[in-house]
């Protein structure tokens, strides 16, 4: 019997070593219960967030797993990612010079 492996991988590019790292603690699972055929893995390279994802002897069962944890990554990176840009863009807004509730600046 030939023996496949699946391998997907999200790159996230231009974030940065330090918001690399910093988007790695808080995408990288606290506890990792997850099935021998199921690797995960979490990297920053080159200041690019890295999610790599395998599945060992492929079934449509193990296939439909996979497809279900790159969902579940892809959201809780695009939610972080949202939540970076709203929070940078919040940071220039009240940067120096800008204007605050009291009217004041």
């Amino acid at each position: 019997m030939l023996s496949a492996e699946i391998v997907t991988m999200i790159r996230i590019h231009g974030l940065g070593e330090r918001l690399a790292r910093a988007a790695l603690a808080s995408v990288a699972p606290d506890n990792r219960q997850v099935p021998g055929w199921l690797k995960i893995s979490e990297r920053v390279e080159n200041g690019d967030l890295v999610i790599e994802i395998v599945v060992d002897e492929v079934s449509k069962t193990r296939l439909g797993s996979m497809r279900n944890t790159v969902d579940e990554v892809l959201s809780v990176l695009y939610v972080l990612l949202k939540s970076i840009e709203e929070t940078a863009k919040a940071l220039k807004e009240s940067g120096p010079g800008a204007s605050h509730a009291s009217g004041r600046k």
